[in-house]
């Protein structure tokens, strides 16, 4: 079994180095203990550091792995060390795969009986498979299938939630920094913050759940307490303040889908919205309830919104007027509660009329309506971003060829497309697109410069390389910024070029960066590093900047091997008199010399 343009080098790109040398490591002693596909999923068992093995699971397609997951507490950045375990034992021994039939297909057989007798035998393996099967029922009885949903004039009913434990929990968690210091607390306040966050989570599982009344009343407790004693906290970077975005985002989503409220109701909540807004705006949170007031007031009996939803598109939209503020963040709201009811023809008309073009693109995609969405797509989508979004849709439904057209155009508009160029770069490569992999992986070198980008162009470039580098190598003398010094350095020494390294260095960089070339300059251009280390030194040493002088030294370090290299011992004995001379009284820096020589 081999995964589509599965490599070293790919594997490589996804990783870092030091979890790819990990990796390596991991494979080459046996870690992996089980290889499994089913379909295009390939699952693995890889020893590691517990006394149980880690669990990877990858997906893949034609055009190589689309998802690599580890249960595995890494969080640093690209694929652990037991996916690349995982995908090094794949790569080079493919006949260690074991072949499975997916899940799907080996379930079909199985009657309501056997099902149940299976559902029962594993969760009294593992207990904690009682709650999530109890979860899922839950939720399945909470939103019920299509065929069985009482009608949209008949609403579903709740039983009202207690919402006091709620407001409790939030009080306490506004007032625990009491007991700090101010210069204490002020380091905390963004950890309560995020408590606060996890109890809006609860809130929003009603929502996804249908289950507007409950949450409009789990959200009245949680925002009377927090605009109550938000105060307590000092929200000078603010954590707080911000928090009512959130709030708001909240309660737009809950009055909508709380879809069967009196006239009076929606007043009754409106009218309290007004009065936090008033209360918090007098400390500089503006209009953070706005677009949830129109939800309630509006619902979905809004004429003109109810005109859209019917395929009546005007000029205004949804609105009797021109478009209020905060109307994108309202048709946000409104377009996922219509996707989560699965109204798909109610989203593409509001999703036109309000101008959501990039959702009104996707959706198409997502319905199947595949040359729909590219036509469209190819007409309306003004950012890489979009483009990017509706090809993964597009590769998510197997739709390669599509994908590659449209992930095509995308480069071709203005905006930032190194993501989607790299994104394309896979694609065509595991396709078997070669030209198309390299016109995709030039595209993404240009627009983000980087030593992985730089290499992927060189594997891919085959008999052009000589060309391609000095091209690519010229683009980089050019370009600016601190990820451009970054790749500068890291490319320029790699292919020896130190001046070339020296240059990118020379109007100012990081000092790691700065230390790096001067390191590769010392036998090649040690005048260069002579001065340059004296400069940084001096910066510190001229000012008399003390708790910076450890750094002064290391940079005198650095000049005195310059010295030597150049054969110019005599001139580094000459200048550290100068010196001590000079800064005798500065004597902090004297101590460190000591001995220095």
């Amino acid at each position: 079994m081999t995964v589509p343009s599965l490599s070293e080098a790919a594997i490589r790109r996804r990783a870092t180095a030091e979890s790819f040398r990990r990796g390596e490591s991991y494979y080459r002693r046996g870690a992996v203990i089980s290889l499994v596909r089913r379909g295009d999923e390939l699952q693995s068992e890889v020893e590691g550091s517990q006394y149980e093995p880690y669990r990877v699971r990858v997906t893949f397609d034609e055009g190589g792995v689309t998802s690599a997951i580890c249960d595995c507490p890494y969080d640093w950045g690209g694929w652990c060390k037991h996916i690349v375990a995982t995908l090094l034992a794949c790569l080079h021994g493919p006949d260690t795969v074991e072949e499975r039939p997916t899940l799907d297909d080996a379930l079909a057989d199985l009657d309501r009986e056997h099902l149940r007798e299976l559902l029962l035998h594993l969760a009294a393996r593992d207990p904690r498979l009682a709650d999530e099967i109890e979860s899922h029922i839950a939720l399945r009885q909470a939103i019920p299938e299509e065929a069985d949903a009482p009608p949209k004039d008949s609403p579903q009913r709740h039983t009202p939630i207690d919402p006091q434990p709620i407001r409790r929990q939030v009080s306490g968690i506004l007032r625990s920094l009491g007991h700090m210091r101010p210069s204490e607390a002020y380091w905390h306040v963004g950890s309560v913050v995020g408590q606060v966050r996890q109890l809006l989570w609860q809130v929003h599982d009603f929502i996804e759940a249908g289950d507007g009344r409950n949450a409009l009343l789990l959200l009245e407790a949680i925002t009377d307490e927090y605009v109550e004693g938000w105060l307590y906290l000092d929200d000078s970077d603010g954590y707080a303040g911000g928090f009512f975005e959130e709030l708001g985002g909240a309660w737009t989503e809950a009055g909508l889908v709380a879809d069967d409220l009196s006239p009076e109701e929606r007043e009754r909540w409106a009218q309290m919205l007004t009065r936090w807004q008033a209360e918090v705006g007098n400390y500089g949170v503006d209009d953070a309830f706005d677009a949830a007031q129109a939800a309630i007031l509006q619902g979905w009996d809004y004429p003109p919104l109810k005109r859209v939803l019917q395929g009546q598109i005007t000029r205004l939209g949804a609105w009797e007027v021109e478009a209020p503020w905060y109307a994108d963040d309202l048709a946000a709201a409104r377009l996922r509660v219509l996707e989560r009811q699965e109204r798909y023809q109610e989203y593409l008309y509001l999703a036109q009329a309000e101008g959501q073009l990039g959702l009104y693109v996707l959706m198409l995609a997502r319905l199947g309506r595949v040359q729909e969405a590219v036509d469209e797509g190819l007409q309306v989508l003004r950012a890489p971003s979009q483009f990017l979004a509706l090809a993964k849709v597009l590769r998510q439904r197997e739709e390669m060829a599509a994908a590659l057209r449209v992930a095509e155009h995308g480069l071709t508009v203005e905006g930032y497309k190194a993501e989607l160029a790299a994104w394309l770069c896979d694609l065509a490569d595991g396709m078997g697109e070669a030209a198309r992999a390299l016109e995709a992986a030039t595209v993404a070198f240009r627009e983000l410069p980087s030593e992985s980008a730089y290499r992927r162009v060189q594997e891919l470039a085959g008999g052009r390389w000589p060309e391609l580098r000095e091209e690519l190598l010229a683009h980089l003398r050019r370009a600016s910024g601190y990820s451009s010094s970054q790749a500068q350095v890291d490319i320029f020494l790699d292919e020896g070029l130190v001046d070339d390294a020296i240059a990118a260095v020379e109007e100012g960089a990081s000092y790691d960066l700065l230390e790096r070339v001067m390191d590769a300059a010392l036998e090649h251009r040690p005048e260069w590093v002579i001065g340059a280390a004296r400069r940084q030194a001096e910066r510190i040493i001229e000012p008399g900047k003390s708790k910076y002088y450890h750094h002064a030294v290391g940079w005198l370090e650095r000049a005195r091997a310059a010295y030597r290299a150049a054969g110019r011992e005599a001139d580094w004995q000459a200048y550290l008199g100068e010196i001590r001379a000079r800064h005798g009284r500065k004597y902090k820096l004297m101590g460190m010399l000591e001995g220095f020589s």
